[in-house]
């Protein structure tokens, strides 16, 4: 009977800590698995297996005062997936700092990591992770490629702010 309860006090605790951190009980789980190259930063699932490790610590911490063992599943999970969101949300915003720098836009705007990893999975919609102008061109951020490409005047018009659209004179293009 303990060991039922303290699965499903673990796979609760997934699916709050995926719908807080992800933005749905399935998206964490999606990010690991068919999504995993959505995000082309080299070794991230091994910040994954780092955060991981780190939750043994808390989680043993939390056993020896007194936390109910069937609990410890759920405090793993949940220190598992918060250090996971934190290590791989810290390391894909300092690369990203670093490749905007390097591409020197002209204006720009950036969504948050963690802002990213509740939206992008979404695929009926178009999130916008970040966004430059650059000599009036418009550009986009892909964290799956971990650059900007450039945005068709019709998606841009839909997408940049206002005052962006009208100093460039951005138009639809049929």
């Amino acid at each position: 009977m303990a060991l039922l309860v303290a699965g499903i006090s673990g796979l609760l605790a997934y699916g709050f800590t995926s719908v807080f951190l992800y933005g749905g009980p399935l998206q964490a789980l999606g990010l690991l698995t068919i999504w995993r190259d959505r995000l082309g930063l080299a070794f991230w699932p091994a910040l994954v297996l780092v955060a991981m490790v780190l939750a043994i610590f808390p989680t043993k911490f939390s056993a020896r005062f007194g936390m109910p063992r069937v609990l410890l599943p759920a405090v793993f999970v949940v220190i598992s997936m918060g250090f996971s969101a934190l290590l791989v949300g810290s390391y894909a915003a300092n690369q990203r700092d670093g490749i905007v720098e390097k591409f020197e836009p002209d204006v720009e705007i950036r969504s948050s990591v963690f802002a990213s990893f509740r939206n992008a999975p979404h695929e009926f919609q178009f999130f916008l992770h970040g966004a430059a102008l650059k000599d009036c061109k418009p550009y986009a951020w892909s964290y799956r490629q971990m650059a900007f490409y450039e945005l068709p005047p019709n998606v841009a018009v839909n997408v940049l702010p206002t005052s962006w659209i009208k100093k460039c004179n951005i138009q639809r293009t049929r």
